[in-house]
């Protein structure tokens, strides 16, 4: 009826998107609970620049085609809700006390998802964080990983000349005669891609020495990158190893993995900071 209806003007245009005094309203009276700080014209500006960014972000969700999975802010609200030991419907309700409708939590939590989505799709290909960040991030850190001494991974090709079981003294020695031709001609691990004739190479990425039988784990790690070692004899093969990197690191696989994982998002955050700034400047913003 005419008499309950609610008069709602528009406020702000963001690149023609309104906002509304009651989104304003909303979102302080939602800032004074989360802050508990008291309504004031600081908290309402706050209110309305955090609406004008959550227009921009949807904005530029909108230009890639990204959209909120409302599955996910169901499964966001369940555990704000929980956390203060709440259903969704009695968040709703304790919200709704504070003259808050539980829509403008939905509307943050959506553009929050959004811009993830779309600084995720922007920058993934862009942001590279290398083992020596890691290894720099674990011992700055002093916790796990940090104290750890440095650990060895290889980068190494072998290359195997194999000889069938029972073979006689002479078929192993033209292989050992092979294996140490290959050795004297050999320059760099490039003059192996093309395969060695007789042999089978295999690359073995990020191999851990204890990884490797005796006496070969002693040799390759005793020769220096670019270095090919003396051959070994095993039951069923002549086998060498060409050196093409070390590297050490430090932590176990999770502890990098946490650790990588931190700092790429720390500089997604940092792109996303940027990218927000540069809407903002772009962005024509009418107040009225």
């Amino acid at each position: 009826s005419p008499g309950t209806a609610q008069e709602v003007a528009i406020k702000i245009l963001v690149n023609d998107d309104p906002i509304s005094d009651y989104d304003i309203d909303q979102r302080e009276r939602f800032l004074a609970i989360t802050t508990h700080e008291e309504p004031s014209a600081v908290l309402k500006k706050k209110a309305s620049d955090l609406l004008i960014d959550e227009r921009l972000q949807m904005q530029e969700g909108r230009k890639l085609g990204v959209s909120a999975d409302e599955d996910e802010v169901a499964k966001i609200l369940d555990d704000m809700a929980k956390k203060n030991n709440l259903t969704v419907d009695g968040l709703s309700t304790a919200l709704g006390r504070a003259g808050v409708n539980i829509r403008t939590l939905k509307d943050r939590i959506r553009a929050q998802l959004v811009w993830q989505d779309v600084v995720r799709r922007k920058f993934r290909y862009e942001i590279t964080i290398g083992d020596a960040e890691v290894d720099k991030a674990l011992a700055g850190t002093g916790g796990e990983g940090g104290g750890t001494p440095a650990e060895t991974a290889l980068q190494l090709r072998q290359v195997k000349y194999e000889f069938p079981a029972g073979a006689d003294q002479n078929t192993i020695a033209s292989r050992l005669a092979a294996a140490e031709g290959l050795r004297a001609r050999f320059e760099t691990c490039a003059d192996l891609a093309k395969g060695v004739e007789g042999a089978s190479v295999k690359t073995l990425a990020d191999q851990q020495p204890a990884s490797l039988a005796q006496p070969a784990r002693l040799l390759v790690m005793n020769a220096k990158i670019g270095q090919m070692t003396p051959p070994t004899l095993s039951a069923s093969a002549v086998e060498l190893y060409a050196v093409c990197g070390k590297r050490s690191f430090r932590g176990d696989d999770k502890t990098r993995a946490d650790a990588t994982r931190k700092l790429m998002n720390d500089e997604m955050m940092i792109h996303a900071e940027r990218l927000l700034r540069d809407l903002r400047q772009d962005a024509f913003v009418e107040y009225r």
